[in-house]
Parts: structure tokens; sequence; C-alpha cells
């Protein structure tokens, strides 16, 4: 049995015109936008369509922005068919995901994102200092360095640990600029982000307060999906007070690569990004192997996990259609060729047209005919050669799509002999 994670984007995924297709295709979404703009007195759809990129990043914009069109976005996957078996959200988005668990009403959520955007403005005024991302690095590397460094009056610490190479550091600009030189020095690629402030940590203990006030307004609900607690890389138990652990998220480190490695062991098969841009898309693929993830924001990738997840099936077997198998693997298989112009012939082409191929059988309500199939998997053969999956391994995907399919695997020799 499929197991689906959704996961629910944070800060840094907000892009102007975010999430306009969903608004104009779907009256679900124009609901929550006009919902949310009455709660705070401000046109969201104006803000994510027709702003300016800096109005959108101020952090009291961004978060109640990222968070309706989250919610929207879930919305509109479980009214198609989508079912999670468990959500995780990386820092705002935890709160997008309890809303959409059903911890927090809608319009408590909005106003929620608002005071924590409020709040960790004010911090960030008050306390200048920035944010920068290592790589090429292990965590616990970064975490002696940091002692070592703290014990000469340098208050740096991590914010986030989003992949086994990828750590997010916080603190003053001073000790920022200190740090960065040492872990340069011992071999990391140091990258500025280009934040508001040291988020995530003791920096935003102003924001605690301010949190605890509004939460403690609020009437929580029943968790109707089990959901992940970032900070501590585990599921929320009955026992937990929800108030202080999203307080408390505040000021400490975000423990992605704790939260998807988890649910990975719980048996997550396939991982559904919610929110603008694919962030967490790209940090899952970094972080394990083998796995399906998608991100619902790219039309693509939503016809993909359709097709993957079997909503559309032969109706006499039951059992998934190949080119929709095709899709799946195609927009989900990690990329390694930055060579764009290869990159564009070689995987956005031959994906369209594997989409093509499929919205014509789905159009005319049929299976996927043996010309059909035989171009399916010439398309994503090369595809996968394009993004530099091994031969081996492309022989092994494609004999998982051929069983997962009942394709019949004596047919179609010849497609896998073309595999180089």
């Amino acid at each position: 049995m499929n197991k689906i994670a959704f996961l629910f984007s944070g800060q840094g995924s907000q892009y102007v015109r975010m999430g306009k297709i969903f608004f104009e295709r779907y009256e679900s979404v124009r609901r929550r936008f006009s919902e949310a703009s009455e709660v705070l007195g401000v046109d969201i759809s104006d803000l994510c369509f027709n702003s300016t990129s800096e109005v959108l990043t101020k952090t009291e914009n961004t978060q109640p922005a990222i968070l309706t069109l989250s919610v929207a976005m879930f919305e509109v996957a479980v009214n198609e068919g989508l079912r999670p078996s468990y959500l995780a959200g990386h820092s705002l988005g935890e709160l997008s995901a309890l809303t959409a668990a059903g911890v927090f009403p809608f319009t408590d959520a909005v106003k929620l994102a608002r005071i924590r955007g409020e709040a960790m403005a004010s911090c960030s005024n008050d306390n200048k200092g920035g944010m920068i991302a290592v790589t090429n690095m292990e965590p616990s590397t970064i975490e002696n360095v940091l002692k070592e460094l703290e014990k000469k009056g340098c208050d740096v610490q991590i914010a986030n640990y989003n992949t086994p190479t990828q750590t997010i550091l916080s603190g003053s600009t001073e000790g920022i600029s200190f740090v960065e030189e040492h872990l340069r020095i011992i071999g990391a690629t140091v990258i500025p982000l280009n934040v508001s402030g040291p988020f995530h940590s003791t920096y935003m203990m102003g924001a605690v307060s301010p949190m605890i006030t509004a939460l403690s307004e609020m009437d929580l609900g029943d968790m109707n999906i089990p959901v992940m607690n970032c900070h501590e890389g585990r599921l929320y138990s009955k026992d937990d007070d929800i108030r202080s652990v999203l307080a408390a998220q505040l000021t400490g480190a975000v423990r992605w690569t704790k939260v998807l490695t988890h649910l990975y062991s719980n048996g997550v098969t396939h991982w559904v990004e919610m929110g603008p841009k694919d962030v967490l898309k790209k940090i899952t693929l970094q972080t394990l192997s083998n796995v399906l993830v998608y991100a619902y924001d790219n039309e693509i990738d939503r016809e993909a996990i359709k097709k993957e997840l079997s909503l559309f099936v032969r109706s006499d077997k039951k059992v998934p259609d190949l080119v929709a198998l095709c899709l799946g693997a195609a927009v989900s298989t990690r990329n390694t060729n930055w060579d764009e112009e290869a990159y564009q012939k070689g995987v956005v082409g031959p994906c369209r047209d594997i989409q093509s191929l499929y919205q014509l059988i789905m159009k005319e309500q049929r299976h996927s005919n043996e010309e059909e199939i035989s171009k399916a998997l010439t398309l994503l053969q090369r595809i996968l050669v394009t993004k530099g999956v091994p031969q081996e391994e492309c022989h092994k995907r494609i004999s998982i799509l051929l069983n997962k399919s009942n394709t019949d695997i004596s047919f179609h020799k010849n497609e896998r002999l073309l595999i180089v």
C-alpha cells in the first residue's frame, strides 16, 4: 500500500504570481484567498500576484501568503483524490500542516501567520544579523566548529538541518562573517542568504511572547492526519502541547533531515510538496535515495502524481497505466546534469511529450496501445540518461515500471536494449 507524505513549504519559496494558476482554476482557492484577505485587511491575491518581490519577501507578508496558498493547494489535492498518510512542514510550513490536519481553523491560522511574521520582523529590526547556507560539510563537523568558536565569543547557531550536507546557520552580522571565514578554510562552501534576520535562533526570543499570547486565545481542534514536529524530528503525540512546540520552534533548529528519515522509516513511498516552488522536493531528493517526489505547484508533477498513485487506473485490472508511470518516473528522478541546453532537449521536451500521450489516453478513456507504450519508454530512457542515471539503474527502473503495470516484458525486450 502506498503511503504519501505532504510536505508544506516554508519561507524562501515565495515568488511573485505564486498560486495564480490555482486561483484562476479553482473556486475553493478563490474562497480561501478571499477569507484570508478579509481577516488581514489585505488583498492576498494582489499581494501574491502583483506586488514586488521586495514587498512579498517581507516576513510579515510572506508567512500569511504562503500559508494561504499551501492550505488551498492541499484542499485541491484532497478533492482530486490524494490521501496523505502524514503531513510535515518546514518551519512556517508546520503551521500550514497543522491547519490542514484540522488543528487550527483556517482564519485563526492566517492571523497566527501574520502575528508570527510581524514578531519575527520586529526581532530582526532589533537584532541585526543574517543567515548562511553551508554545504559540502557534515553537520557534526559544523557543530564542532561552532562549539570552538563559541569559546571566543562567537554566537552563531544552527537554524536548519536541511540535508546531510546542507546546514543553515543564524547569527549576528559579525558572528556570521567570522564563522564563514573559518568554514571556508576547512573546505565548506558557504552561501549568504537573502533574509531579513537570524531566524531559528535565540535572536528570535522576542517573538516567543506574542506567539504564546496569540496561541493562548485560540481553540485547537483534533489532529485528523498525523503531523511531524519539525523541531524534534518526530510525530506529534497526543500528550504534546502544540502551543509550546510552535513557540519553541521560533528559537530552535528545524531538523528536516530527521523529519524525512523518520517518515521514510515509517514506510512513506511518495512525497508531495504543498506550496510555492519545489524547494522541499529538491531537499528530499538530496536526502533520500530512490524516492518519488513531486511539487504540486508544477503542473507536470501534478499530472504525474495522479497517475503514479493510480488515481486513474485500468478499469479491468486495476493497475497503473505504463505511460502514467513513465511520467511519474521522469519528473521524480533526481537530476545531476547541469547543462541547460541538454536538459531542455533531453528532459523538458520528452516530459511534455509523455504528458501529451497521457492526456490523449485519458481524453479518449482507453488504455495505452503498444505504439504509445514503446514511445513512452523511449522518451523515459532519454530523460533518465540525460539526468545522469547509470545504465544498470535505468534497466532496473524500467523493469520495475513494466512489472507495476503488468506490461508484457517479452514484448518490450527490444526497448530495454536501447538504453545506453
